[in-house]
């Protein structure tokens, strides 16, 4: 008996900090959506493979990815319609900056052409917001003539940002089979923490990642959906840093409404993911309207909190009960 009441005490310590939370109580999810962990597909060089055995398979399953490509390349000029026309078209798709032509900077002025090149080929295929963020790749096994200090400077002057090291996380080298990569997912899922991963070849071409595993991992990647918020690279790194900088604040204005101000100490135009909020809302509230500025969506309420993304900046978020 006093082992069961012992128990029963300490079920009632360790229940959800929900249960206890404030109204209006707000914190900012560490991925979007609340999600575990992110995870990235990146592709480079647009190699022939990429056309026919990656890029269909990502679109059967909605998958989102970066393509690194550079586009003076024959094998880009080969398919150019497809890397043009049909790729910019498929939801989720972005390109990143990999340069024009994939070759050592001679110069500063060689550089920044080669860079605002491929930049402006992006701009003219993904039009939007200008200016924005782009990730970049350096082009591997090359040799500059130029500084990093000098690179940096000038992928600064064009809002790029360098992916992640390709060192440890390429198909074909770090990771060989689809086992490999979603033996790495897990822990990520597990920690917390971001993973990617780099292919070049899919089931032909160079550095090669096998047909079979590729599909294999894209399957496994669905299954872990509910954990993973699959996306591209500068959306990873725009959500982290704005993240890292953001406050929020809250007021209970009673049952019937709560404030609630996201600020973030970053450059918002560039850094313009919303973040994924959870506040506490009353019991009695079942679904919960969400409105910042002109957007106004609703959402459910579960177990107590309502899930929302905002903007952050000056407009107060606002949230009433919704049916």
């Amino acid at each position: 008996m006093k082992t069961s009441a012992l128990i029963t005490c300490l079920a009632l310590v360790l229940s959800p900090f929900a249960a206890f939370a404030e109204t209006g109580t707000t914190r900012i999810a560490q991925w979007k959506d609340d999600k575990k962990s992110p995870f990235m597909l990146m592709f480079d060089d647009a190699c022939p493979s990429q056309v026919g055995n990656a890029v269909p398979e990502l679109k059967k399953r909605e998958l989102a990815a970066t393509f690194y490509n550079f586009p003076a390349a024959g094998h880009y000029q080969g398919n150019k319609a497809f890397w043009e026309t049909t790729v910019p078209a498929i939801p989720g798709f972005v390109y990143g900056n990999h340069t024009i032509n994939h070759k050592g900077f001679s110069s500063v002025t060689d550089a920044e052409k080669e860079i605002a090149d491929a930049n402006a080929t992006i701009m003219r295929l993904f039009p939007g917001k200008s200016p924005r963020l782009v990730s970049y790749a350096d082009p591997g096994g090359v040799k500059n003539a130029i500084s990093g200090p000098e690179i940096d400077s000038i992928l600064a002057k064009n809002n790029l940002v360098r992916r992640p090291e390709f060192g440890g996380h390429g198909g074909g080298i770090a990771y060989r089979t689809a086992s490999d990569v979603l033996a790495a997912v897990d822990r990520a899922i597990g920690k917390g923490t971001q993973e990617y991963i780099i292919f070049h070849g899919v089931g032909g071409d160079w550095i090669v990642f096998p047909q079979a595993e590729f599909t294999q991992l894209l399957d496994g990647l669905v299954t872990r959906r509910d954990s993973l918020w699959i996306t591209d690279t500068i959306s990873v790194h725009k959500y982290e840093t704005a993240r890292a900088k953001a406050q929020v604040k809250f007021k209970n204005d009673g049952p019937a409404q709560i404030r609630v101000l996201l600020t973030a100490d970053v450059n918002l135009a560039l850094y313009d993911q919303p973040l994924t909020l959870i506040t506490q809302v009353p019991a009695a509230w079942k679904k919960c309207q969400v409105v910042q500025g002109t957007s106004k969506v609703t959402v459910p309420v579960e177990n107590g909190e309502a899930r929302y993304d905002a903007v952050p900046g000056a407009t107060m978020i606002t949230l009433t009960p919704a049916g």
